[in-house]
């Protein structure tokens, strides 16, 4: 009657995963032809970028149950696409009936998830603190349960994740910083390590308000002088779970504001500098309403108007727009105040509020951490240390040049930005995720810049090239300083020069990457104070840019644990305007969602043909590819305690040894060299 068409299903049993579509039945017949499976189904558990393939199965000898995951994969791969291969395998008695003995598809049980094969084999947490790091771990990584001696990083963790941990661990009063995760890497040696509420860093709980500095990362934002500062944005697009009434967003967004003061924020421009202060209160109304009666036009001309209405000068910094009809909601930041790491927090606190407020509650959120203005100020005192001026010529002998091939000479423009898209298969990203780090207890980074400085100095046909690497910056500084759950800009850009290497010596490139990587001080953070703040270093000339943003996150949860808002992968708006230039010719971003690695390739078509850029994306995934199975290949990497040696020593202390660290030797990476010892 109201002139929508409403789907409801299909009648048959396709379905949709990440854009493929999928008969089930084929995935049964396959799997069915095994000699070791009596009776197969096969499924869609989950929805949207959460959605997983998931195969039930049913031993043909109770007695001998179903051969292991991998074995299953490699059987399904050699008849089947990637895009078909099941990401879990359940074992099941028999599969559930209805009465009329058909397969009762509603009955079959959620398989949850599975624990990746780790080094250490499964030991339960032995403390009270062991359990909730492990219980934490288990939920930010998505796995059923994680054991005492599991490494962070052979599970898939990285250096985002980490500050998830921090947010999360704070929650249950066990305190930690994100960089205790890379010094303590199994949970028993972090809980070893974590304080309580006592010890940690005093926050200021009430409103933050006044004037602070300017961040390296902000300053070298107004230092490239865009032609439009107030337009360059964040945003992204919400699906609600049920209607969303605009009485509770409207507290709850009004408690997000007060909340999380760096959103109340001022830039203005004077005598050619710009400043920063907070303001007491936001007093703009930040939230539009679309689809409503009345109508409000076009979702793209409404969200184009919202990415324009935010001013650095007068406010607001912050938009949302609920589209009621289709309970949608668009929530634009200017990047100044967040950024990746900012979004699952913000989400999920306006889910939490958003909740509360529905059910006529109190708005309480999680207690504050570090203000972002006390963080900045924080790296002002530390640009000034003789400390950080060690790092001067470590800094100036890696900010090199990184020039690579041109096609054209034409101008880098926004105008003329292209996007390649490309990823690596879910199996090959499982094995990089959890496998690969036990070889050569590396990390996701590691790997990713060994393949793209074996691809670009081929390019180039450079023995070296600097590329600006991305982190996520929130390094410490400090004991009294927090900002796991601190919403801002804290963004760090740094050089990294990246060796060519043989690809017939996998195994060396990725060592001599992991120890260049290592000696980088505090994670890159210094480059930027050293820059922008003490002018003791002049700026990197590097074409290529390289961001990991790692697991995506999707899911904000509500007061009762139930999934309140999901981030979608859809953009909506224009979050940059079409003119300017860009910072980089070449612009890689890598992420895992759904369960695969996504590397995006931005470009400009008046610098590189499209040809260019895909063989590039192309020889990448090759070497990526590559390097994982050099990694997962038995013996690479791999030391035994029968590789060292250990004579002279007493029996009690070979033990100890052995208890502390196990099988392979332990690693310790110095400081400054990265090196064994």
């Amino acid at each position: 009657a109201d002139g929508l068409l409403e789907f409801t299903g299909r009648a048959d049993e396709q379905v949709k995963v990440r854009g493929f579509r999928i008969e089930p039945g084929e995935i049964e017949a396959v799997l069915s032809t095994h000699p070791a499976i009596g009776a197969v189904a096969a499924g869609v558990v989950g929805r949207d970028t959460d959605a997983r393939l998931v195969a039930w199965l049913v031993p043909a000898t109770p007695e001998a149950g179903i051969p292991e995951a991998g074995e299953l994969r490699e059987f399904a791969a050699e008849r089947l696409p990637d895009y078909m291969i099941p990401a879990l395998f359940t074992e099941l008695a028999a599969l559930p009936l209805t009465p009329n003995g058909k397969l009762d598809r509603a009955a079959l049980p959620d398989p949850g998830t599975e624990r990746p094969e780790v080094s250490a084999g499964y030991q339960p947490p032995r403390t009270e603190t062991e359990r909730i790091l492990a219980g934490i771990w288990a939920q930010v990584l998505g796995i059923d349960r994680v054991g005492g001696d599991d490494n962070f990083f052979e599970l898939g963790g990285d250096s985002i994740i980490s500050i998830r941990v921090v947010a999360e661990a704070r929650k249950s009063g066990v305190h930690l910083s994100a960089g205790q995760i890379f010094e303590h890497q199994t949970v028993a040696r972090l809980a070893a390590a974590a304080g309580t509420r006592e010890t940690a860093a005093p926050s200021e709980q009430g409103l933050v308000t006044g004037d602070f500095p300017l961040t390296p990362v902000q300053r070298e934002f107004f230092a490239d002088c865009p032609s439009d500062p107030s337009h360059f944005n964040q945003s992204v697009l919400l699906t609600a779970d049920g209607p969303v009434r605009e009485r509770p967003l409207r507290e709850a967004v009004r408690a997000l504001l007060d909340h999380h003061d760096v959103l109340r924020s001022r830039f203005v421009a004077r005598d050619g500098a710009w400043t920063a202060r907070v303001d007491a209160a936001e007093p703009a109304d930040v939230l539009w309403l679309a689809d409503a009666a009345s109508g409000n036009g076009s979702r793209r001309r409404l969200a184009d108007a919202a990415h324009a209405s935010l001013n650095l000068e007068e406010g607001p910094l912050l938009r949302l727009v609920l589209f009621e009809r289709d309970r949608t909601l668009l929530v634009v930041a200017h990047h100044l105040v967040v950024d990746t790491v900012s979004w699952p927090i913000l989400v999920e606190d306006l889910s939490t509020a958003y909740d509360q407020a529905e059910r006529g509650l109190e708005i309480t959120l999680p207690a504050k951490t570090s203000s972002f203005a006390r963080w900045a100020r924080r790296l002002t005192e530390l640009a000034d240390t003789p400390e950080l001026a060690e790092e001067i010529g470590y800094w100036r002998r890696a900010a090199g040049t990184g020039v690579v091939p041109r096609d054209h000479d034409g101008e880098n423009t926004r105008a003329s930005a292209r996007r390649l898209h490309t990823a690596l298969t879910e199996r090959d990203t499982e094995r990089l995720l959890h496998e690969v780090p036990s070889a050569y207890g590396t990390q996701i980074n590691d790997v990713l810049l060994t393949a793209l400085g074996i691809v670009l100095t081929g390019w180039s046909r450079s023995a070296a090239l600097a590329v600006d690497v991305e982190g996520h910056g929130r390094e410490d500084v400090g004991a009294d300083i927090d900002v796991s759950r601190t919403v801002g800009w804290f963004t760090s850009v740094y050089p990294v020069v990246l060796h060519a290497s043989a690809e017939g010596d996998l195994g060396a490139a990725l060592q001599r990457t992991k120890e260049d990587l290592r000696a980088v001080p505090r994670r890159g953070l210094g480059y930027g104070l050293l820059r922008y703040l003490r002018g003791a270093v002049d700026g990197s000339h590097t074409d290529v840019r390289f961001n990991y943003l790692g697991l995506s996150d999707q899911a904000a949860t509500a007061g009762d644990g139930t999934a309140r808002f999901l981030m979608t992968d859809d953009t909506l708006g224009r979050g940059v305007p079409p003119d300017g230039k860009r910072s980089h010719l070449l612009d890689i971003t890598g992420r895992v969602a759904a369960g695969r690695l996504e590397i995006v390739w931005s470009y400009s078509a008046d610098v590189h043909d499209e040809t260019t850029v895909e063989a590039l994306a192309r020889r990448y995934a090759e070497v990526l590819t590559r390097l994982i199975e050099h990694c997962c290949a038995p013996g690479a990497g791999g030391y035994t305690p029968s590789d060292f040696p250990l004579s002279g020593l007493d029996q009690e202390s070979l033990d100890f040894i052995q208890q502390s660290f196990g099988s392979p030797a332990p690693s310790h990476e110095t400081t400054n060299s990265g090196g064994w010892s």
